[in-house]
């Protein structure tokens, strides 16, 4: 049986790191506060003791109520950090009630404001970092469950294949029960099969829980099945495709034809594709102000390290099959061709030295706002590909062009590695299905972690 322990163990590491982030938040906006005297003078830090720790305390009962300390084993995180947005926010929006109803005017708003930012960036930062070790650790054996795999004998080898595939999930399949379609979920054969196979294993502490296949999830009688499972008190889990136990869930029977043949350019709103452009040009003039000394020393380090111009053009597809040039501090030598393979290891001899730290730091893509500001990009959409690339889609991958490619984007923040296109492009079609400015900001949240790991950038 799953060990108890590790869950609470798991449970009060999470609590930690939330009470660390939010302590933090709260120290540095305070410091930030006290920093502008364009503002009036903040109250002693210490008359903010007693607020600050029942703001604490209502955050973590919304973190909890969110269900954000219960045991995570998804790749993507994506409704992890979109629960962590709106507790938080609920949160401070009741403690802005609170110091309304009890009077307590003379608090700053700024400093609360400041705190509510600070801790976004801060909790996802450090959810990310817990998550990124335990994935690790998981990978090695540690706080793994033992599942039973009930299905199809293809579902059932399908969902064994991703869980070696990614075993940062931390499951190892103990028991593969392959459930043919004549057996009906009422029979007495079905029962003595789930009994022996898995009811005895269970009680004996042999599994810890059950993955049911989307095969199973056809059957006329698919709750029969599942009141099988209540009825044993057996944690049970039903995917419809072995990709949902990565995280992302998609339409139940839908292929990746199904997928694409049910996008659609107006399901999202006009409004959103409005607000989301104000966003994207606002965002990226920002950026660019704010890091234009940055930018003045990269030039610099690019002319002192090799000879060549400072940024690299190349051109690439993007919404609707549109041709354009993005643009990126270059990273390799001259000589390197200019459609050459994007390179997948360290010490890639093509990549100069500066190269070397500015692919990791990901800072050669700062020019891509540029891209943004033109209208060529977004903040987040697919990755633009290269024209000879896009050539030789399938006709199920344009789908990718119905939407503006990104600067970053699902499957970058996944773990940056090279997938195949075959997987990537379920993250697209996820994203595309999903769009809203709630999943555009958890994957600019994502990026900023992702970024300062360097984790896939070579």
């Amino acid at each position: 049986m799953f060990n108890l322990s590790k869950r609470i163990i798991n449970a009060m590491i999470l609590l930690l790191c939330d009470i660390g982030a939010l302590l933090g938040a709260f120290l540095t906006a305070y410091h930030l506060r006290t920093r502008f005297e364009i503002f009036v003078q903040v109250q002693p830090i210490n008359e903010y003791v007693l607020p600050l720790m029942a703001l604490i305390g209502i955050i973590v009962l919304m973190f909890y109520k969110q269900g954000l300390y219960r045991d995570i084993r998804d790749l993507s995180m994506i409704e992890e950090y979109a629960n962590i947005i709106k507790a938080l926010t609920y949160a401070f929006l009741i403690a802005l009630a609170l110091t309304f109803f009890l009077k307590l005017y003379e608090r700053s708003r700024v400093l609360v404001f400041l705190s509510w930012g600070i801790a976004l960036i801060f909790l996802v930062i450090a959810r990310f970092g817990y998550y990124s070790i335990l994935k690790q650790v998981r990978a090695r054996g540690w706080n793994r469950l033992r599942v039973a795999v009930v299905g199809s004998d293809k579902k059932v080898r399908a969902v064994g294949h991703l869980l070696k595939q990614y075993p940062q999930l931390g499951y190892y399949v103990a028991v593969k029960v392959i459930l043919p379609r004549d057996v009906s979920p009422r029979s007495d054969n079905l029962r003595k099969k789930i009994d022996h196979e898995i009811l005895s294993r269970y009680r004996c502490g042999q599994i810890d829980s059950v993955i049911i296949s989307d095969t199973v999830k056809n059957y006329h009688h698919i709750l029969e099945v599942h009141e099988l499972f209540n009825e044993y008190r057996i944690p049970h889990r039903n995917v419809t495709e072995a990709f949902d136990l990565a995280g992302f869930k998609a339409p139940s029977g839908e292929g990746l034809e199904g997928l694409m043949n049910s996008l659609d350019e107006g399901q999202t709103s006009g409004g959103y594709k409005v607000l989301k452009r104000f966003i994207d040009e606002v965002v990226s003039l920002s950026i660019m102000l704010i890091t234009s000394p940055l930018w003045l020393l990269i030039i610099l380090a690019i002319k002192f390290d090799s000879q060549g111009p400072v940024f690299f053009r190349q051109e690439r597809v993007g919404y609707h099959g549109r041709r354009f040039f993005i643009y990126k501090f270059r990273s390799m030598g001259m000589d390197t061709p200019k459609y050459a393979k994007t390179p997948h290891r360290k010490g890639d001899p093509r990549i100069t030295k500066v190269g070397a730290f500015l692919r990791r730091t990901s800072l050669d893509e700062l020019p891509q706002l540029i891209n943004v500001i033109k209208g060529n990009m977004s903040l987040v959409g697919p990755r633009p590909e290269m024209p000879f690339i896009v050539e030789k889609y399938k006709p199920i991958y344009r789908c990718r062009l119905l939407v503006l490619p990104g600067l970053t984007g699902l499957w970058q923040v996944s773990g940056r590695t090279n997938k195949p296109l075959e997987e990537n492009i379920k993250y697209d079609l996820y994203y595309m299905k999903n769009q809203s400015l709630l999943l555009d900001l958890v994957i600019l949240l994502r990026t900023i972690p992702t970024v300062l790991f360097g984790k896939g950038a070579y």
